[in-house]
């Protein structure tokens, strides 16, 4: 009887069996071949299929056939994620484990397949070449490309925060989660495993598959040793105000608590051990302003002083603070930060001559927002202020290169924010490298390539105000503490209890200006010396001083809008 019919072919064709007639092809699952025979089936079936549809009835059919083709797209790419996780993990992981157990056969590895968003995948070191070729993308085309995704992602977490008092409800209705969550087990087919094993076992799996903070539980009762690595609890979702408190008062004056990490453990750094300066770099509304308010609130908490360059007035939370500066115009920035080195310079002469821990006084904070356009608008500042006698590059930017390679031991601290922190965003390479803490989130492979390469690198976070802390080449996440404006500027002021109706005033009187700022803003129709004379002499609803910035009074923009009036009408029953 003839093995290879018409029939028989065709059979096998259609049931998703080997043609050639060979055996030991499971139908359900995989055997020795790549495939499972309902796969076969379905890829044997379905493309005639599909092309008789597309041949009989073109519109719809080119239609049906897109959108498969990109769910086959989509299919593939998972394929070559998980075949690549697998090469790259798993295989190697088995090969080693494999030899010294004195096992060919017998030893099973399952890899959890969430752990792919936890494993760090290492960066190569960037040529000059590369490192030119990846600025230039992310200054021209990154922002482009994730302008939609990041403005979806921001709807997203909107709908999230105006949901949460329903989601909040129907918590009682989610079945709970595995205790163990994402994990790893070894299963070998021998009733016992010594103890220079199962450390030898446990060192492999740590080196091989890099996911830090692992628990680590054996159990050898019965005929197979099995062993299990899980991961510890992800940093919490929210960090609030109570844990800020709570861990401020435990903390050193050069300390700062940033938020809660694996195990919920409180993540904590040093200005003083791991580096005197700070560099934050995240796409938009990824909760750059929430760490710097952050940082800012326990600098003021403790006396010291805060300098803000913000042009876009992020920082509202912080107008008419005590022991805050808040520079939005270059004008403002470029002076403060030449009073700042200068500051800085100071104390580091008179530290020549003092004891080792000599303390030079208050702590100062210098805020960079968005450097990325800061930087140029003090280069364009200058080039129209500068006289012909004037050295050509900005004073500010090399004031703020000298506060980077001096701060330390004069206790001026430097927060620099950027969506791409490039060498030419903070001025040049050597400055970079002057910031020893370095915070990233919504990240890219070419952002962190570019910011830590020397850190591997693990997969972005959509959680709001999930951040990757880097110092000294690790990579530590955690979840930044978020305080509203009430809560920020009570800890920030804890004994000036009148500046914490500022918030609530601010809600309904808008901004707060000095008299400089309103006579340029138009809000006064006055010169500044005749703002001052009326205010001296007390013509009409004379305002009440909201704040100081710097030396100079802050007042509330519908208190001078009333000023205004009052002025205008006692001019008129005067006349």
């Amino acid at each position: 009887m003839a093995k290879h019919t018409v029939t028989r072919v065709a059979y096998r064709y259609l049931s998703g069996r080997p043609i050639d007639g060979r055996e030991g092809y499971p139908y359900r699952r995989r055997g020795a071949a790549r495939l499972a025979g309902w796969q076969r089936q379905m890829y044997r079936v379905g493309v005639p299929a599909a092309a008789g549809v597309v041949a009989t009835f073109p519109d719809q059919g080119l239609t049906a056939a897109g959108s498969v083709a990109a769910v086959a797209l989509w299919r593939g790419r998972q394929r070559v994620v998980q075949r690549r996780f697998h090469a790259a993990y798993i295989a190697p992981t088995l090969a080693a484990v494999t030899p010294p157990l004195g096992m060919q056969n017998g030893v099973q590895l399952h890899v959890d397949p969430s752990l792919g968003n936890l494993t760090p995948r290492l960066a190569k070191p960037l040529s000059p070449a590369e490192e030119a070729l990846r600025a230039w993308y992310g200054h021209r085309l990154e922002p482009v490309i994730r302008w939609l995704p990041e403005h979806l992602q921001r709807g997203l977490w909107a709908v999230q925060r105006k949901a949460r008092p329903l989601t909040s409800r129907l918590e009682v209705f989610r079945r709970p989660a595995p205790e163990y969550g994402p994990r790893i087990e070894l299963t070998v087919d021998t009733p016992y495993l010594t103890g220079d094993q199962r450390k030898l076992v446990s060192s492999i799996i740590g080196s091989k598959i890099p996911v830090s903070d692992l628990v680590e539980s054996w159990d050898q009762v019965g005929p197979k040793v099995r062993a299990r690595w899980t991961v510890r609890k992800r940093p919490p979702a929210l960090v609030g105000h109570d844990q800020v408190l709570a861990h401020m008062q435990r903390l050193s004056e050069w300390e700062f608590y940033i938020g809660q990490g694996a195990g919920d453990k409180p993540v904590v750094i040093s200005l003083q051990d791991d580096s005197p300066h700070i560099a934050a770099s995240a796409g938009s509304g990824a909760g750059k302003s929430v760490l710097a308010q952050l940082l800012a609130v326990q600098v003021l908490a403790r006396g010291g002083r805060v300098t803000i360059l913000d042009r876009k007035g992020s920082h509202r939370w912080a107008v008419g603070l005590a022991g805050v500066d808040y520079c939005t115009r270059p004008a403002q920035m470029h002076d403060a930060l030449i009073r700042l080195a200068a500051k800085a310079d100071e104390r580091n002469t008179l530290a020549l001559h003092e004891a080792e821990d000599w303390d030079p006084g208050e702590r100062e904070l210098v805020i960079c927002e968005e450097l990325n356009a800061t930087i140029g608008q003090l280069v364009n500042f200058w080039a129209e202020t500068r006289e012909k006698s004037d050295p050509k590059r900005s004073p500010a930017i090399s004031a703020l290169a000298d506060l980077l390679f001096m701060g330390r031991s004069a206790k001026v601290n430097v927060f620099a924010i950027a969506q791409m922190l490039t060498a030419r965003a903070i001025g040049g390479p050597e400055a970079r490298e002057n910031f020893g803490i370095r915070f990233l989130a919504r990240y890219t492979t070419n952002n962190w390539k570019m910011l830590v390469p020397e850190a591997s690198m693990p997969r972005s976070s959509r959680t709001l105000g999930r951040w990757q802390v880097v110092i000294g080449g690790q990579a530590t996440e955690v979840q930044v503490a978020y305080l509203t404006v009430k809560q920020a500027r009570a800890l920030a002021c804890p004994r000036s209890p009148e500046t914490l109706q500022v918030s609530d005033i601010s809600r309904s009187a808008g901004d707060f200006l000095t008299l400089t700022d309103a006579v340029d803003a138009g809000v006064l129709p006055w010169t500044r010396e005749a703002a001052k004379k009326r205010l001296q002499r007390k013509v009409g609803k004379v305002p009440t001083p909201r704040g100081k910035q710097g030396t100079a009074d802050l007042y509330s923009r519908a208190d001078l809008e009333a000023w205004v009036i009052s002025s205008t009408a006692d001019a008129e029953v005067g006349g």
